[in-house]
């Protein structure tokens, strides 16, 4: 087939989904099609290419699936039980699913969140739990990446987990038996250790340290069984990380800001420490590698995702799949160990995701399955870049979601910032502003000062400004929409979670006069408790450096800095002059929900009006589907209560 006939037949396949942004949509689709996980998620394909696995979710319950490419079912799995998150081939009859389960892990007194791991044999249908038993005592809610091999021509895989031992704490590497899941200990890590470098054969050639304390980090090389350091560096924040082998087992791939060259992505040789090369280091969303573990090529995200793949023929296959879905935003998931056969995701207008499969032998793409079923092409929004002023001058974006079949002029308004909040939105589909344009709001996502993925000068414009510029940037964009007519500034509401949910109540005591209403999802009320609780659980130095991340955003180096009490909404209840939603999940282990009970208690005392609806069982992320579709019925009733969009 030619390239251009390629690129017509995977135009024509996709045509059924191309749509403008003004078809009109006489009823939207209920709540629970935006709300639900997606139908087919995780997508991944066997190391050989001959196999598909996945996760499948219905009404009827959530399954694990493994296919061969003629579509023969070679195993199903019920997940029902569990929030099955993602899965990986760790052999050609081996699938490895990683889940969230509620459960009372062995060292704790009351049940909790954590992950577990399942590995299905899909010849045998067989199901093991990875480290159900183990040399030693593992605590089994901080799993860190696998590294898939074989030892003694064994099928295994290389698992880095914490050991419990004496009431301390190692970063060790496990090797996991595919068919039972025991793990015997591979290799032992200090307290300081946080990660390793692993060959598919076993041997761990580099691991590096951190001391939260000093902030020391150090690279280590292995040689004939003696550790060497090659590298050391010294930050208390954004140390150096090592982002797995380079383009051969000679080298390591780190990253890290310089002080002289700003983010630099390096390869450094193994046997000296010294700097083969450098890749470019702009906007790095991810590495692309092979079944070996050679790096093969770079993404990066700026206002989309794209791809540097080093193999002129790889390069050209993924033009073309860039040329034949043209409008559509494109992600790399998952490959063969050749990469030959690609899985990639498609998003954009009218099409909310579905995951394809790509064999470059064949030159065929072929529609593997649909994300969001129940969302026709006219029930997804159209997202426009908006490029506006701050206050101070600083030029910034944001992401505008425009309701189908309404004029973009006078529409009522709801601001949907981001948590991190060094994190960011993207342009592709997103549940939530898809969710509220299809009620006919019109939705912003600001890029504020502090947001990543924009450049360093950005994120690094952030740092002390939280509940201050950061907030501004926020009303600074509705005044941007408001003036172009885009907006009735009467009719602005403010929705957020985690950080966001902090600008949602901020908004509201900081910025008066902007918002009528709004909902803050698991959102932070009191940066002083929440400062004091971060310290409390980290301990003297274990998550320090999550504490001076939390501080470096704040602008503070204590927890009873007298300008916490200034930013922090419950101390600030008084101010409030709209309605207020409050939602949080009792299992969040990230913003705990004595937040929101902080809040709801202030504006009680206040005389203001606020509601605090509790997701039973739901952690930080929105992970189960019952409780996520709680959470956006209830803004979605509260939206529509206090500023309807008619």
């Amino acid at each position: 087939m030619s390239v251009r006939n390629f690129c017509i037949a995977v135009a024509a396949a996709m045509a059924s989904t191309v749509i403008g942004a003004t078809v009109a949509v006489a009823q939207p689709a209920p709540i629970e099609a935006y709300a639900a996980l997606p139908a087919i998620d995780g997508v991944s394909v066997s190391p050989d290419g001959s196999a598909l696995a996945y996760i499948q979710r219905s009404p009827d319950g959530d399954a694990v699936v493994a296919m061969n490419r003629a579509g023969e079912v070679l195993v199903t799995v019920d997940v029902s039980d569990r929030a099955a998150r993602s899965l990986f081939w760790a052999s050609p009859d081996h699938v490895v699913i990683s889940s969230t389960v509620n459960d009372k892990l062995p060292y704790t007194t009351s049940a909790g969140l954590y992950e577990q791991l399942d590995i299905v044999n899909v010849r045998n249908h067989r199901v093991a739990r990875a480290l159900r038993s183990a040399d030693k005592a593992i605590l089994t809610a901080n799993f860190g990446p696998a590294t898939v091999g074989t030892y003694r021509g064994r099928p295994v895989m290389y698992l880095r987990t914490y050991t419990v031992e004496n009431n301390a704490y190692t970063y060790d590497v496990y090797r996991v038996d595919l068919d039972d899941g025991r793990g015997r200990l591979h290799q032992t890590g200090a307290e300081d250790t946080n990660a390793y470098l692993v060959r598919p054969d076993g041997e761990v050639v580099a691991r590096t340290t951190y001391d939260t304390e000093t902030g020391v980090w150090r690279l280590l090389a292995s040689s004939g069984g003696n550790w060497s350091e090659i590298m050391s560096r010294r930050s208390l924040l954004d140390p150096p990380g090592m982002m797995g082998f380079g383009q051969s087992y000679d080298t390591v791939l780190v990253s890290e800001d310089r002080e002289d060259e700003g983010p630099v992505l390096a390869e450094i040789r193994l046997a000296d420490g010294s700097e083969v090369m450098q890749h470019d280091n702009n906007s790095l969303r991810g590495a692309v590698r092979n079944g070996l573990g050679y790096l093969v090529g770079l993404s990066r995200q700026g206002l989309t995702q794209s791809y540097t793949l080093f193999d002129e023929g790889l390069q050209a296959n993924w033009n073309k799949l860039e040329l034949g879905l043209a409008g559509r935003q494109l992600y790399l998931t998952d490959a063969n160990d050749d990469l030959s056969v690609l899985v990639f995701r498609a998003e954009g207008a009218g099409e909310p995701g579905a995951s394809y499969l790509f064999d470059a032998n064949q030159q065929s793409v072929n529609l593997i399955g649909r994300e969001y079923p129940g969302l026709a092409p006219t029930d997804v929004s159209q997202v426009s870049v908006v490029r506006y002023t701050a206050g101070d001058g600083r030029e910034l974006i944001g992401y505008l979601t425009t309701p189908n079949g309404r004029e973009a002029r006078n529409l009522p308004l709801v601001v949907l910032p981001h948590g991190g909040p060094a994190a960011r939105d993207y342009t592709g589909f997103d549940y939530k502003p898809q969710a509220l344009a299809s009620r006919g709001y019109a939705v912003f996502q600001p890029q504020f000062r502090g947001s990543e993925g924009f450049g360093v000068e950005l994120m690094e414009a952030g740092y002390g400004e939280w509940g201050r510029k950061m907030q501004s940037d926020l009303s600074d964009g509705v005044k941007y929409l408001a003036d172009a007519g885009v907006v009735d500034p009467a009719r602005v509401c403010i929705v957020g979670s985690s950080y966001g949910g902090y600008a949602a109540l901020a908004g509201m005591t900081l910025d008066q006069g902007v918002y009528r209403c709004a909902v803050a999802v698991s959102g932070v009320s009191d940066l002083t408790a929440f400062l004091a609780t971060e310290r409390r659980q980290g301990g003297r130095a274990r998550f320090n450096d999550g504490l001076r991340y939390w501080q470096r955003f704040m602008g503070v180096t204590s927890d009873d800095d007298p300008t916490l009490a200034e930013r922090s909404p419950a101390q600030l209840a008084a101010r409030i002059e709209g309605p207020v939603l409050l939602i949080h999940g009792r299992e969040d282990t990230v913003v705990p929900f004595e937040q929101s009970k902080i809040m709801e208690e202030a504006m009680r005392r206040a005389g203001k009006d606020v509601q605090l609806v509790a997701l039973d069982g739901e952690d930080h992320h929105m992970s189960f589907p019952a409780t996520r579709r709680q959470m956006l019925t209830e803004t979605i009733r509260f939206l529509e209560e206090h500023n309807p969009p008619r």
